[in-house]
């Protein structure tokens, strides 16, 4: 693991709170994730969107997606913004273009999944999401000028994604492991391509493409999907989102701070 992706010292001290959600595509994560910190008034942090949006500038500026080196530079200074929105959801800026729903495509997602195999990218990616969620953390919880973009109400972050408990905030107190049967997260898969592009493949086809993308995920050296250290694991097959975020709500405290073990100086 490179040097800068491996948990810092643990060091004790008032840290905004940080709740990390992982799984697999489909699992629920990223609903469960945007109305968990509506609810809590905290930043939504969407790791995925960081490769995607990655893939997307990749596939316009041609480059080979082989090309390990030239991706992680992209990667080191991709110029994204996430912004907020009163529903939960954020939009996605590349370059000040909105991107939101074109880096949800089945093209944008295939790339998204070869370049986020690679270490020198996922290493770049980390440090970004890093960025994101300091950079936003910073203005706690004060009301943001822009009429689209909801005041918080204490400082924190809610972020998905599938390193998010084990590297990219390995000391958040509160982490979650989302999970759901195959079948179940390729109809949702299903469901959302149909919203983005008007149509979709089959829900044996992408059943497929889920198995592989799993084996991927939880084969790869660098940021592999895994259930983090003491992580609580809730299977959502038949869950509502409603549902899922009550039950992630059991085990959070009910102030708006929390002690959390992380690096002086930083969020976990």
């Amino acid at each position: 693991m490179p040097a800068d992706m491996a948990p810092a010292p643990r060091h004790r001290s008032t840290r905004p709170l940080v709740i990390t959600i992982d799984g697999p595509a489909g699992a629920g994560k990223s609903t469960a994730a945007k109305l968990l910190a509506k609810q809590l008034g905290l930043m939504y942090l969407d790791t995925g969107a960081t490769y995607r949006a990655l893939a997307y500038a990749a596939l316009r500026r041609r480059i080979d997606l082989a090309d390990r080196r030239r991706l992680a530079r992209l990667g080191r200074a991709l110029p994204i913004r996430l912004k907020p929105l009163e529903s939960g959801a954020v939009r996605v800026l590349l370059n000040g273009e909105e991107v939101t729903r074109p880096i949800r495509t089945e093209r944008v997602t295939e790339a998204a999944a070869i370049l986020a195999q690679y270490p020198s990218v996922r290493q770049a990616m980390v440090r970004l999401q890093r960025r994101l969620a300091a950079a936003s953390l910073a203005a706690g919880g004060t009301p943001s000028p822009a009429r689209d973009v909801p005041a918080r109400s204490q400082a924190g972050v809610v972020a998905e994604g599938r390193d998010t408990g084990s590297v990219v905030f390995p000391h958040a107190r509160y982490k979650f492991f989302l999970t759901a049967s195959t079948s179940i997260r390729a109809t949702r898969r299903q469901e959302e391509l149909r919203g983005v592009e008007g149509r979709a493949p089959s829900v044996a086809r992408i059943a497929r493409k889920l198995r592989q993308r799993d084996r991927l995920d939880r084969t790869r050296r660098t940021g592999p999907l895994i259930k983090p250290a003491g992580c609580i694991v809730l299977d959502t097959s038949h869950l509502g989102i409603e549902d899922v975020v009550e039950r992630l709500r059991r085990y959070l405290p009910h102030g708006p701070n929390s002690d959390c073990v992380g690096p002086e100086n930083s969020i976990c």
